[in-house]
């Protein structure tokens, strides 16, 4: 039994010797990770300080080197008068932000260090400071109010339209996959009117051709702008939404289908100036890739594109755009051929067929004009024949068609401009019918013609007409064309003849 005893006893004894030994491994276990984990924080806070250092230094200098393209200083300065306002509001903006910016990151990193585990250190539980949430909410909103009534007033400005009696160039783009189309006014400076249902192959703009206004607008792929002039843009889009973009004048405008936007904007610089500014940096020092010939700057482009991603030809949209000096405009613009007189007029698709529009009148009239004075200056009288090509007359008769008076005013302003100048009507046919028929009723169309200049001031002693009938062709009576060439009335004018009887001869 005592042995017995003695047995458990020992076995108790070991059994508490364990259990303290155990109970000894746990504390030091339990001691060893907190030490470990004050350790990392400790280490993990001078970490974070370093990072800190080196974010916001890094952080600076890119801001700094990309400081052209975020803010326009340098070479990306604005080309346009309201781009320099948005640039000094970026600037603002990115002024306040990137200071709260820093002083945030600065209180983070260094919080993250200062209230790092440490021994005997304790958390403190803080439910809310009035004060502290009155300055962190009451002073970033005095200043985003500050910001904010900036860019209303800013944008109010800028996205204002014009008034009634400001002198300004309309223009019009339409945005479609995957091109620009420009549409210009001309001599009238007026835009016709569109409309959509009017769409076709030969209208791809949907143009009403009864608007008179629409007769002289003309298209371009390019946009071509005049300095110093205020331009308002009509912005159009015929199937997705696309978006009217000039990075270098700060003009951005979706183009949205059925809902026409606009913007209006001033260019203060020429493409000429802009490529001597961009002369000054290294970066535009070096061969073109496009032209390893030139220099980059000497082929640099404002740029039109497109800032919506329209499908996957977006790439394509991208257009040049070319300021020019207002007399290099003017010229551009007196350049441009009307898209309705060169491709609608006289077509089936013509609905102004029987009339004429106040731009084709001063055409054919400053037509007529240089012809004739450039006839007089010629030595020789021989070639002083004028073709009175929109002189016209009704079928089988010399009654003149409605349309011939305006070409026959011309005639008549040109010789009561010219005293000294004597007049031959000469009347033409082609070669259908009876030979003598031909010859009366050629005859009969210069009688009437003569008649109308007569019945308009002229005097009878600078005139004469005579009839040829078929006799002087001009083409092969063989095709229309040519019979239809052979059908004419001609002006024969001369300084150097004493009496209009004798310039029939």
């Amino acid at each position: 039994m005592k042995t017995l005893i003695v047995f458990f006893c020992i076995a108790l004894l070991l059994m508490i010797v364990f259990q303290i030994a155990k109970v000894r491994d746990l504390a030091k276990v339990l001691r060893g990770p907190e030490e470990i984990e004050a350790r990392n924080t400790n280490m993990t806070g001078i970490y974070l300080l370093a990072f800190g250092a080196v974010f916001l230094i890094a952080t600076t200098l890119s801001a700094l080197y990309f400081k052209n393209w975020i803010l326009g200083y340098g070479p990306h300065e604005s080309a346009s008068a309201h781009g320099a306002r948005i640039d000094t509001m970026m600037a603002w903006t990115l002024g306040v932000t990137y200071s709260v910016f820093v002083l945030t990151h600065i209180l983070l990193f260094y919080y993250a260090y200062k209230y790092r585990t440490r021994k005997g250190r304790k958390a403190q539980y803080i439910s809310h400071n009035n004060t502290l949430e009155i300055v962190w909410t009451g002073i970033p909103a005095i200043v985003m109010t500050f910001l904010v009534i900036g860019g209303l007033d800013a944008w109010n400005d800028i996205m204002g339209d014009v008034g009634t009696d400001e002198e300004i160039l309309e223009i019009e783009a339409t945005g479609q996959q995957f091109f620009w189309t420009m549409r210009y006014p001309g001599a009238d400076g007026l835009l016709g009117k569109k409309d959509f249902r009017l769409i076709s192959g030969s209208n791809p703009l949907g143009q009403d051709w009864t608007d008179s206004k629409n007769t002289d607008d003309f298209m371009n792929n390019h946009v071509v702008l005049p300095v110093g002039q205020k331009v308002r843009v009509r912005i159009t889009a015929m199937d997705v939404l696309h978006d009217f973009y000039l990075p270098q004048f700060r003009v951005k405008m979706d183009a949205v289908p059925g809902l026409p936007t606009y913007f209006i904007f001033t260019p203060t610089k020429t493409t000429k100036q802009w490529r001597k500014e961009l002369s000054e940096y290294a970066e535009y020092q070096i061969p073109d890739p496009e032209d390893p010939t030139k220099q980059l700057w000497e082929n640099a482009n404002f740029e039109l594109a497109c800032a919506e991603l329209c499908g996957t030809g977006h790439w394509s949209m991208a257009r040049t755009v070319t300021i020019l000096e207002e007399d290099e405009f003017a010229q551009w613009a007196a350049d441009q051929e009307s898209f309705y007189l060169t491709t609608v007029r006289g077509t089936k698709n013509d609905p102004n067929d029987g009339m004429l529009f106040p731009a084709e009148v001063a055409q054919r009239s400053a037509e007529f004009l240089t012809a004739a004075n450039a006839s007089l200056e010629t030595e020789d009288d021989a070639d002083n024949t004028l073709v009175l090509e929109y002189v016209t007359f009704e079928t089988g008769s010399a009654e003149l068609t409605e349309l011939s008076k305006y070409q026959l005013d011309d005639a008549v302003a040109f010789l009561k401009a010219n005293t000294d100048v004597y007049a031959a009507l000469r009347g033409h046919t082609d070669n259908v019918g009876d030979p003598d028929m031909n010859l009366n009723l050629s005859d009969a169309r210069a009688r009437s013609v003569r008649q109308y200049l007569l019945d308009n001031g002229i005097t009878v002693d600078r005139l004469e007409s005579e009839g040829f009938g078929e006799m002087m062709p001009l083409e092969d009576n063989s095709t229309e064309e040519g019979r239809e060439a052979n059908r004419r009335t001609e002006l024969y004018i001369s300084r150097t003849l004493n009496g209009a009887e004798q310039l029939s001869k």
